[in-house]
């Protein structure tokens, strides 16, 4: 005997063996398809003395009918027959077992001999039967079956009426007279119908079993998740009863807690902290937290990431790239990289060109480390290895099937992080795809070389059907356009009637005045005039050139110049308070000058003053202008300016302060400065007030 077969022997005999080691012995025994191991399976199934060696070797017979079927011989079918009468009923079922699915015709004939052998103990009869019931699709089994019904043996006739159950939509009950009535009619059919009506039958059968399935999983789904609320429910109560001080502790535990969803809810509650409290994890639950990078469940890494990556702490970036270095979880990977990318630290730089290097990496997790390094490499310096992120790029791109636009997309804008001029190629190739997500990171990429190459199709994309493209198309149009289509293709999108998405419209505005802060302020001054159809935008506009120009030294002609332009433009869109702003600082200007316009800005700003300001501020303001007035003529140009504000709309609308206005003119302003007419004037008024007053609160009026 060959010392393999006799090693199985032994360990299937061994009486201290566990049944688990037994099938394993009985296994390696059934692979060995020699004549001398099938000889040992026959006598052990026969002759061994403890029932536990004949349990193993059916068990492994019944897996093997299905999984190795060309590893059983017909040799073994008189000894499992044989069994099917063992005085161990577990003996019995493994046996059945093994016969139901041993392959070939001659067990179906055998167990419908043994089944209508009246001089078989009923036991060995009801095993064969048993076994019969994964051949009913068979028609001289089922043919036999029913002929058992006569056996006038209850037991017999019950078991056979269990096994015939399932071949029938009918519910033909315990009656053996329905079942031959049934067999009757189904033995009409011929095979072809007989096997098709069986088809329909298992596969309804197998629906039902689906349908079933799904619903006690669903159940158990539900009771599950009824149990984790629960729990859940407990933790918070606990932890809002336990002491301030203490909650740190008690969390750092729980998220110890081999059970997940222990750990879920205390990464619940922390989440809970940081958005409602502003508190982030430190001490015991910062530890507790690094601790779980290097859990044993994918899901809890990630989940203990995503609160990690918002944290700038050098020991997240240390952790992550150590776990980096063993995890195997695809989705854990590639929330590592996007991790490693809001950690902005180029600490990770060497990890990310690794796996972009990588012609094993996957997909998503070069796309990520790809996206993080776009992020870091611009503010690295010199801990950027720029020509290993060159080299590892170029050859990622180049190896990059054309359909994938999301690795496309993401290489580039790495490579637009990098930003060196060996990426124009890819940029330029780029800047002609269809894919959005492309063109915003070749964009991306020209200005981050600060190339304006083509700025031709830059302009052209500032009309892309993708509003996003646009945006980036105007930006880099503002940062590399020098010529005058540049900026009549800034102004085009400006216009609300032709750029409908006001982030782009905004960007226009920026890019425009990006581009005009390169030539001398009188340039920048006198542009104003192309955006005349969009006032907002031009006095918005000048605004800012005044705003700068109050950072530099500019000659005070031109400072005067921009002034009055914007003054007027406020004056024509009746923004008197902002006017008001504006005119005192050109007034101030003239006047320290001595200029001839000071007396005409001066009534402006009155005018303006009177429509925006305190009254106080406005009766000062007149006293002063007052004082400077030269002749008869000024004082009734000023008496005239405010007259025309007292009858204006905005005095009759606002009682209140006109009543105010005039007692602080009154009180402020004495007629010695503006003459007799000054005082007819506030007393004219102040009448005109009562009336209006007396008519509001008439009935009826």
């Amino acid at each position: 005997m060959p010392d393999q077969l006799r090693t199985c022997r032994e360990g299937l005999l061994d009486p201290q063996a566990r049944f688990d080691e037994r099938r394993r012995w009985a296994d390696m025994l059934l692979s060995f398809k020699t004549p001398a191991a099938r000889d040992m399976v026959v006598e052990l199934l026969r002759t061994a003395d403890r029932p536990e060696v004949r349990r193993a070797l059916c068990s492994v017979l019944a897996e093997a009918a299905i999984s190795h079927p060309e590893r059983l011989d017909e040799a073994y079918i008189d000894p499992l027959v044989d069994l099917l009468e063992s005085p161990d009923a577990e003996t019995r079922t493994f046996s059945v077992h093994a016969l139901a699915d041993f392959p070939g015709e001659a067990v179906p004939a055998r167990l419908i001999a043994v089944a209508a052998d009246a001089s078989a103990s009923t036991a060995k009869r009801l095993a064969a039967i048993d076994a019969l019931a994964a051949h009913t699709h068979r028609r001289e089994v089922v043919e036999q079956l029913i002929a058992l019904l006569d056996s006038g043996i209850p037991e017999i006739t019950q078991h056979v009426l269990a096994v015939l159950a399932p071949i029938t939509r009918e519910d033909l009950g315990p009656d053996p007279a329905r079942w031959r009535a049934w067999w009757k009619e189904q033995s009409k059919l011929g095979t072809e119908a007989w096997l098709a009506a069986q088809v329909r039958l298992y596969r309804d059968r197998a629906r039902r079993l689906k349908d079933r399935l799904a619903e006690v999983q669903a159940k158990s789904r539900t009771e599950q998740q009824q149990l984790v609320e629960r729990m859940q429910q407990f933790q918070r109560s606990l932890y809002r009863a336990t002491a301030e001080d203490q909650q740190d502790a008690l969390l750092a535990r729980w998220l110890a807690d081999p059970l997940p969803v222990v750990q879920e809810t205390a990464l619940t509650i922390i989440k809970t902290r940081i958005a409602d409290e502003g508190r982030k994890p430190q001490g015991p639950v910062f530890s507790a937290l690094l601790a779980l990078l290097h859990d044993g469940t994918p899901q809890t890494r990630r989940a203990a990431l995503e609160i990690l990556q918002n944290l700038s702490d050098p020991a997240v970036v240390t952790e992550a790239l150590a776990q980096l270095e063993k995890e195997r979880d695809v989705a854990t990977r590639t929330a590592i990289f996007k991790a490693l990318g809001k950690l902005d630290s180029p600490q990770a730089l060497p990890a990310l060109i690794r796996e972009i290097a990588s012609p094993d990496s996957p997909g998503a997790c070069v796309r990520q480390a790809a996206l993080a390094l776009g992020r870091i490499a611009p503010h690295a310096g010199d801990a950027l290895p720029a020509d290993r992120a060159v080299a590892a790029l170029k050859d990622r791109y180049r190896r990059t099937d054309p359909s994938d636009a999301a690795m496309r997309a993401a290489l580039l804008t790495a490579m637009a992080g990098v930003a060196d001029e060996a990426f124009l190629p890819e940029f330029r190739s780029a800047l002609e795809a269809e894919e959005p997500d492309i063109l915003r990171a070749a964009i991306r990429g020209f200005l981050a070389v600060n190339d304006a190459s083509r700025i031709r199709r830059l302009r052209t994309l500032m009309a892309h059907a993708d509003p996003l493209v646009r945006l980036e198309a105007i930006r880099a149009v503002g940062r590399l356009g020098r010529e005058e289509a540049d900026l009549e293709s800034l102004l085009t999108r400006m216009n609300p009637a032709i750029e409908t998405d006001e982030r782009a419209r905004s960007a226009a505005f920026e890019s425009f005045r990006q581009l005009l802060a390169k030539r001398p302020f009188p340039e920048r001054i006198d542009a104003a005039d192309r955006l005349r159809e969009l006032p907002a935008l031009q006095i918005r506009y000048l605004e800012a050139l005044a705003e700068e120009m109050n950072k530099t030294d500019v000659d005070a002609a031109v400072r005067e110049t921009l002034l009055n332009k914007l003054t007027t433009l406020l004056e024509r869109t009746e923004r008197f308070g902002e006017c008001a702003t504006h005119l005192r600082t050109l007034y101030e200007l003239q006047r320290a000058r001595k200029e001839a316009q000071t007396w005409a800005t001066g009534l402006r700003l009155l005018h303006a003053l009177l429509r925006s300001d305190p009254p106080a501020q406005v009766a000062a303001f007149t006293k002063e202008l007052a004082e400077t007035a030269a002749d008869d003529d000024a004082k009734a140009r000023i008496r005239k300016t405010v007259e025309g504000f007292l009858l204006d709309a905005r005095a009759v609308n606002d009682p209140a302060r006109s009543r105010q206005l005039v007692e602080q003119l009154r009180k402020t302003v004495p007629a010695s400065l503006l003459g007799p007419e000054w005082t007819s004037l506030l007393d004219r008024a102040a009448a005109g007030l009562t009336r209006n007053d007396n008519a509001a609160s008439t009935p009826g009026s």
